[in-house]
């Protein structure tokens, strides 16, 4: 599979998580292979200006610019919101529609609340095809699909780390599938907001990736017990070496009471941020 050189690299915050964004993009651009080119994008769920230099000062501390998104707020005002996930989490269904440039054929989502420990371009290298996109199965045995009617045997993905296969999402309306689903289903229907409209339109359509990939909280902390002696076996390796760590969840390692071995890592990366005490970068320098 050909591959572009410039990898395309998004995510989506409010202002509440700016720095967690910021986080999430220091340790992307500390860990990857400099000589890959890399673009940036921020859709922005409502961010203070104050908040938006200092991402932007983040990542030009690397030597790369942000591209700040506006999504039409409007076609999310249905959309069910909780304590902990707002409107802001289903702007990513809009991906596809808000890169203007038809040269961007794929591109990588990443949740603010994670940490990217290997190269992004191994990630960025993988063929999803003929997938609308790539993900890692949901470690929370949900059985969402089965509780929605969708489906009994379909596996459901968690959408903190997509693969977004652009041209095929935009040939087949992927976003107005998803908004749609949303608006003509009720509140009842949804617990895991954006993750269960895109679930029930991409359950037969999406290309399993290793969950390390998206080495969720569960995983982790060893909170579920493996459905399989396979799921059993990627989730030591999940544990031994991460590539992403999602701090999907309550656990996050900004509140007081975590437990989760990664936190520390989240304080690393901080200080490089503009969010954090000011420190020292060398493009030499390996985490």
């Amino acid at each position: 599979m050909k591959t572009d050189r410039t990898m395309h690299i998004i995510s989506c915050t409010d202002n509440n998580y700016a720095q967690h964004l910021s986080v999430m993009f220091t340790s992307l651009l500390m860990n990857m292979d400099k000589a890959r080119d890399i673009k940036l994008y921020v859709i922005d769920g409502g961010i203070e200006q104050d908040n938006k230099k200092r991402l932007e000062e983040t990542t030009l501390r690397f030597g790369v610019p942000i591209t700040f998104l506006n999504v039409e707020k409007s076609q999310y005002d249905r959309a069910i919101e909780s304590s902990h996930i707002t409107k802001a989490a289903y702007y990513r269904i809009s991906i596809p529609d808000l890169i203007q440039d038809q040269s961007v054929k794929r591109m990588i989502y990443v949740d603010c609340d994670a940490l990217v420990l290997e190269d992004i371009s191994k990630l960025w290298n993988k063929d999803i095809a003929p997938y609308y996109a790539a993900a890692v199965e949901d470690a929370g045995q949900h059985e969402r699909l089965k509780k929605m009617k969708i489906s009994d045997e379909a596996k459901y993905f968690n959408s903190g780390i997509m693969i977004i296969d652009m041209e095929a999402w935009r040939k087949n309306n992927i976003s107005k599938k998803v908004i749609d689903f949303i608006h003509n289903n009720g509140e009842e229907m949804f617990v895991f907001h954006d993750q269960d409209a895109l679930n029930a339109i991409l359950y037969h359509q999406w290309h399993e990736l290793h969950p390390r990939w998206n080495a969720q909280t569960h995983i982790i902390l060893k909170e579920k017990t493996p459905a399989s002696l396979l799921d059993k076996k990627r989730y030591m390796e999940t544990r031994a070496n991460p590539a992403i760590v999602h701090f999907c969840g309550g656990n996050k390692p900004w509140n007081s009471q975590t437990s989760h071995p990664y936190a520390r890592h989240y304080f690393k990366y901080l200080q490089y941020t503009a969010f954090g005490q000011p420190a020292k970068w060398s493009k030499n320098h390996v985490s």
